[in-house]
């Protein structure tokens, strides 16, 4: 009977992480992508995304905080992840990578 015990046990230890990674992807459990506008996918829809950058750089230092990124804005939940520098803030590319994410 220990041994079932132990073998239930290892097959729970193994699989809950992985079932919890699936579900908490990148904060996707807490976000909802309906509200996601289409990827862009044109010149066009590319130039609308630097405008969108421009706009947001409210103090005109070439980079978005998190203050700068509205309260629900959709990049603001992967913003660490689109700061692939780090250094807190988001850069053009930053942001276009982070946008064509979403």
């Amino acid at each position: 009977m220990k041994i079932v015990h132990t073998l239930l046990f290892i097959a729970v230890a193994t699989a809950a992480p992985v079932a919890l990674a699936q579900t908490q992807h990148a904060g996707h459990g807490a976000h909802d992508h309906s509200a996601h506008p289409a990827k862009p996918a044109t010149d066009a829809a590319a130039n609308d995304v630097e405008a969108t950058f421009k706009r947001l750089d409210s103090n005109n230092d070439g980079v978005l905080t998190r203050q700068e990124l509205p309260a629900r804005h959709a990049l603001l939940p992967h913003f660490d992840m689109s700061d692939t520098n780090r250094d807190g803030k988001l850069d053009l590319n930053e942001f276009k990578h982070g946008m064509s994410m979403l």
